[in-house]
């Protein structure tokens, strides 16, 4: 699958990834005490709730 994808496409998904990862920066201290009990579903709820909350913050909108 990933060698059927066009540049452009890769560099959509790169761009994507590059401002999430930005995004992740902002809100992963509040993550911490979940990571490191492991206690992974609340971690997973928490971490899609705060990057949706985080995009529609700085970018008005969630990114897809």
């Amino acid at each position: 699958m990933i060698g059927n994808i066009t540049d452009e496409q890769a560099r959509h998904m790169l761009e994507l990834l590059t401002k999430k990862s930005i995004l992740v920066k902002n809100f992963s201290d509040k993550l911490e005490k979940y990571r490191i009990s492991g206690d992974r579903e609340t971690y997973n709820k928490k971490f899609n709730e705060l990057l949706e909350k985080e995009e529609i913050k700085v970018y008005g909108k969630k990114i897809e």
